[in-house]
């Protein structure tokens, strides 16, 4: 029926006329606060409206009720508690309330941490990844980058430096999180392998450094009983011994070391020139006494 005037007549019994009398009929709109909703969201996420996860056709107006103020008719993560929020729309009597929920569940943000910086030396021990990232990143992430990674670690030995990318996968509607990890590494330092080198105390000078075993770093420093001059050895100046080179590393590389052990024999003493007059009927005589200067013993004869 339709709201209006209805009017209600008792037909009169002559002389009696007809009587009547009226009800007039208002009729007020049912309230309508739209059918349950629900709304998931991620906990670093914008406010969102929640009339606007009500199904059906809800009536503005109403009033929201839940576990956290609503202000503006939005959920905003950063401020609210999740769990069922409630819309009532009051209605005018005879009608009475209307009332729909959103259930809100959110997610937690994902975190993969801040970047990070990783220096390693080329001879170097394995280095977790992992711990080289800043902030509180989630475990449970995916490495890439120029090489594969194996049990979250940088191993010098089989990968290559670079940028690495620690991800980890969201929860929609959360978006996946990433940070990276720049890794640098240093060549190892290498000061050869030890050497010996015997020289004559009258002898050149000659290099220690040719002395060396391996392929030896140029541009190391010489240590031994004798200040090393030029990276040679001098008979002349210098004394013999255990002679240590040491190339210095960059870190985390530390330094490497080597020795030449310098052995310096005696140079040999045959005396200098001399002369000899015998008379043909006299008497033997030393050839080695008529040797000038110092002349070693033991040595051998040649001539006539």
């Amino acid at each position: 029926m339709n709201p209006g005037v209805y009017t209600y007549t008792v037909t009169g019994v002559a002389p009696c006329t007809n009587a009547s009398a009226t009800v007039t009929v208002t009729e007020n709109a049912a309230t309508n606060a739209g059918t349950n909703g629900a709304l998931t969201v991620c906990s670093n996420g914008a406010a969102v409206s929640l009339f606007t996860q009500l199904g059906g056709t809800p009536q503005v107006g109403g009033a929201w009720s839940g576990p956290s103020a609503v202000v503006g008719g939005n959920y905003d993560p950063a401020t609210m508690i999740p769990g069922v929020y409630t819309y009532t729309v009051t209605g005018v009597a005879p009608c009475t309330n209307a009332s729909a929920t959103v259930t809100v569940t959110e997610n937690a943000a994902t975190n993969a941490g801040t970047n990070g910086a990783l220096t390693v030396c080329s001879n170097g021990a394995a280095v977790s990844l992992f711990t080289q990232l800043g902030g509180t990143p989630q475990v449970g992430g995916a490495w890439s980058g120029p090489s594969a990674v194996v049990g979250g670690n940088y191993d010098p030995a089989t990968m290559i430096p670079g940028v690495y990318t620690y991800t980890v996968t969201g929860v929609a509607p959360c978006t996946n999180a990433s940070a990276t990890v720049t890794v640098t590494e240093n060549a190892a330092t290498n000061a050869g392998t030890n050497g010996a080198l015997t020289v004559c105390s009258d002898g050149a000078a000659q290099s220690l450094f040719a002395a060396l075993g391996g392929t030896p770093q140029a541009g190391g420093a010489w240590s031994g009983p004798s200040v090393v001059v030029g990276g040679n050895y001098n008979p002349a100046t210098m004394d013999p011994g255990v002679y240590t080179y040491t190339v210095t590393g960059v870190a985390p590389c530390t330094n490497a070391s080597a020795t030449v052990t310098v052995t310096e024999n005696a140079a040999t003493n045959a005396g200098t020139d001399g002369t000899l007059t015998v008379c043909s009927d006299g008497a033997a005589q030393s050839l080695f006494v008529a040797l000038g200067g110092t002349p070693q013993a033991g040595g051998a004869w040649s001539g006539p």
